[in-house]
């Protein structure tokens, strides 16, 4: 049976939910499929991939040792290498820069969105209040005239 099978199986069997692993842990829901579906290259690489594991297996009530094993067994299998380099700053960045790659997308179009939603709350309100003076039923403020006062010279 494979890795993430095994671990979807164990966490079902217990009861616990995807979202509340994800809570949880801290971990995000996108790491956390890509555990369960086998899919290793999706996610972050060296140090953190052992502390997904750990925390998923923590959550779920699992041997954490035996599963971290399980999932280097996995690793190796699928090819990958699963050397223990903690000190890799190069791999920590490149897992960086992919999470904000990922994450900052779409909080750009979020606000996209409001400045568009702002904008056509706006257009319809000016249209309401063109259409209700247009129809009689608003009157606005007339214009008063206001003399000029001249200086005589």
């Amino acid at each position: 049976m494979p890795f993430g099978q095994e671990l979807r199986e164990q966490r079902e069997s217990r009861g616990i939910s995807l979202d509340d692993v994800s809570v949880s842990t801290r971990v995000s829901m996108r790491h956390l499929q890509a555990l369960e579906g086998d899919r290793f290259t999706e996610l972050p690489g060296g140090v953190f991939n052992r502390g997904i594991v750990r925390s998923y297996a923590m959550c779920c009530g699992m041997d954490v040792d035996d599963t971290v094993r399980r999932f280097q067994d996995a690793m190796r299998a699928h090819g990958l290498d699963t050397d223990n380099r903690d000190d890799d700053w190069r791999e920590l960045a490149q897992a960086v820069q992919r999470s904000r790659m990922t994450e900052a997308r779409p909080s750009r179009l979020r606000w996209f969105g409001v400045l568009g939603l702002i904008l056509l709350v706006i257009a319809m309100a000016a249209g309401a209040l063109w259409v209700l003076v247009h129809r009689g039923m608003v009157h606005l403020p007339e214009k008063k005239w206001v003399p000029r006062i001249y200086r005589s010279r």
